[in-house]
């Protein structure tokens, strides 16, 4: 059978997802010596986003460019880039059972139109990412889960090439370059009505639209704020996501009249799901949102287990937070590592997981 084939190797650290969480995590175990195997997916880090408050680049930088340089920091510090599918993880002992599997080709998100997939195909064979062929099994004296998160945008012909161009969800990402734009907004809660009233900052020519048969989920109240600052709010669902070239045009509504109202950008504000398979597996602590609880150091309920980024409970979706959660749960996972007389002698407990 093909799990007696699997390779098996040791490992201080298997850090789960490459994302900028991810590769902070790699990065710091690699620079604290340790051995560490990444195991990347691919991510969303390979739409056409630029970040423009990220610090150090005044002109703004692309996820997938960080990513690029994240992966050539990773390899020069002695980590091992992996491209599969962490399938199971269980504890063992004092140690995790982490079983990767083989990715279709191209990746979870292959779908992604070119020339992102090729090219970071290309970039990971030039720092040396593995694509995982047999299945292979790592026995992980600690974890660090950087998994991220899944819906942020709904499905609809053109929707890859739009985001982070003209289709977008963080106001304190993009909301900047939303300055004087004509901008829809769709989404039915509190949440997304706050998003509308917050970009009136940035521009006075916002519309609002339910994205849903059902209309809006907030309190009278709410709609009337959005009325008194004069953003229309159409309770209906999306019919059609007009789009070329990258650039959103209209949102063609889903009522009587097919109403189409003219936009140069979209926020879709929805409830995001974290891609946290693996975390009932080791037995981890999640909010009633299915994030995985941490505290403030990206220590899980599980000793040896940390996990940072946007599948965690602190979730605040900036790159700037996920590179500082990523060195914070790589911090723990050493100093987790390390022998008791290692330890700060000030900790009473001794407790490695402290």
């Amino acid at each position: 059978m093909e799990s007696h084939q699997a390779r098996m190797r040791e490992v201080d650290c298997v850090v789960v997802g490459g994302g900028a969480a991810g590769l902070s995590a790699a990065i710091n175990m690699g620079r604290m010596r340790r051995s560490v195997l990444l195991v990347d997916e691919r991510d969303r880090f390979l739409w056409r986003h630029s970040i423009h408050n990220y610090l150090g680049f005044p002109d703004g930088v692309g996820g997938a460019e960080i990513r690029r340089l994240g992966w050539h920091q990773a390899a020069k510090f002695g980590v091992e880039l992996l491209l599969g599918h962490v399938a199971t993880a269980t504890s063992e002992g004092e140690r995790f059972r982490i079983r990767i599997e083989r990715l279709p080709e191209g990746g979870m998100f292959a779908h992604l139109q070119p020339p992102t997939i090729p090219r970071d195909a290309e970039m990971a064979r030039i720092f040396g990412e593995v694509p995982e062929g047999a299945p292979t099994e790592a026995l992980a004296r600690t974890v660090i889960l950087a998994t991220g998160v899944f819906g942020h945008f709904p499905e609809f012909p053109g929707r890859d090439e739009c985001v982070g161009q003209s289709l977008f969800w963080c106001i304190h990402c993009d909301g900047y370059e939303s300055i004087d734009r004509v901008v829809g907004v769709v989404g039915h809660d509190e949440d997304a009505v706050q998003t509308a009233l917050d970009l009136l900052v940035f521009t006075d020519r916002v519309t609002m639209v339910a994205g849903r048969p059902e209309g809006f989920d907030v309190p009278a109240s709410k709609l009337a704020e959005l009325a008194a600052n004069g953003i229309a709010a159409h309770a209906c669902a999306v019919a059609e996501y007009e789009n070329g070239g990258g650039q959103m045009r209209a949102l063609v509504l889903d009522d009587p009249g097919r109403t189409r109202i003219d936009v140069e950008q979209v926020y879709t504000v929805r409830r995001t799901r974290a891609a946290n398979a693996l975390a009932p597996q080791l037995g981890l602590e999640l909010d009633r949102l299915g994030q995985i609880v941490v505290t403030s150091e990206q220590h899980t309920n599980v000793p040896g287990v940390y996990a940072a980024g946007d599948a965690t409970s602190l979730h605040d979706h900036q790159v700037s937070a996920a590179a500082h959660e990523g060195n914070q749960a790589a911090c723990g996972a050493n100093y987790y590592l390390y022998s008791p007389t290692q330890r700060d002698p000030s900790d009473a407990t001794n407790d490695p997981a402290r």
